[in-house]
């Protein structure tokens, strides 16, 4: 109940992607070593695609870098690197459109069941030296504050959720179970700031991850090993949301 109010509470529009993403194959689906997502994480990703989208329509500058044509740079672009995943499926990534900002966020939710299990309160790897507040990753798609290198993109995006840290996670915490350990940032400054806002953010992490995909790869190691699944269910759900958005007056106001 307290999740559907969350929902509810954002406007008519987000409640229809809430209900579309619950309705989806994709939400009972069993990912590899990972079991099936927590609701929260495929109605929040659902959610915080449909405000990308909107950015994307709107010319903002990460929303077109996410969505750019295949580079045809394997080893800096995620999507260079998945081209033969994405080819058997049928999919093209060679232009800048919503079918290659789509097909970029179906390859993200499958890298978020990887780095974190579909949980946005993850915090860092324990089996890892990173307790630094530039190099402890958190959140989703295990993130560190260093990875803002990756595209001058990525600090303008950082402030700007700074100042509004609004990114749906009353959605995100269905279904997740966070524990103190999880919640504990790491060293101090502005590398601290940047773990807490990619937990109490969500939609920034995925944000600021799907720009990290398109010019540094190499930061995910399940990218690099090609761990990160690629399932057409996700496609599938994320145009309806695009038609949900296309048909509805006022979305993109709902969803900012």
């Amino acid at each position: 109940m307290k999740a559907a109010a969350a929902a509810s509470s954002f406007g008519p529009v987000v409640g229809q992607i809430v209900a579309l993403a619950a309705a989806s194959p994709i939400a009972d689906f069993d990912w590899k070593n990972r079991g099936v997502a927590p609701i929260g994480y495929i109605k929040g990703m659902a959610v915080t695609y449909g405000r990308v989208y909107c950015k994307f329509l709107a010319d903002d500058v990460a929303a077109i870098e996410m969505a750019k044509a295949d580079t045809r740079a394997p080893a800096v672009d995620a999507l260079s690197l998945y081209t033969p995943e994405f080819q058997a499926l049928g999919w093209s990534n060679e232009t800048t459109s919503a079918d290659t900002l789509r097909h970029l966020f179906v390859l993200l939710i499958g890298l978020g069941m990887r780095e974190s299990s579909g949980q946005y309160c993850e915090g860092r790897d324990y089996s890892a030296d990173n307790e630094d507040g530039e190099t402890a990753e958190a959140g989703l798609f295990q993130v560190s504050f260093n990875a803002r290198s990756m595209s001058p993109l990525l600090p303008p995006l950082f402030a700007t959720y700074q100042v509004t840290p609004s990114g749906f996670v009353e959605i995100f915490k269905e279904d997740v179970h966070c524990k103190p350990k999880m919640l504990k940032n790491w060293g101090t400054g502005t590398g601290k700031e940047f773990q807490q806002l990619t937990k109490e953010a969500p939609a920034f992490a995925a944000e600021f991850a799907a720009v990290g995909l398109r010019n540094k790869l190499a930061h995910w190691g399940p990218i690099k090993r090609k761990e990160a699944q690629v399932i057409r269910d996700c496609d599938t759900m994320l145009r309806g949301v695009q038609d949900i958005v296309d048909s509805s007056a006022g979305a993109c106001e709902a969803l900012r």
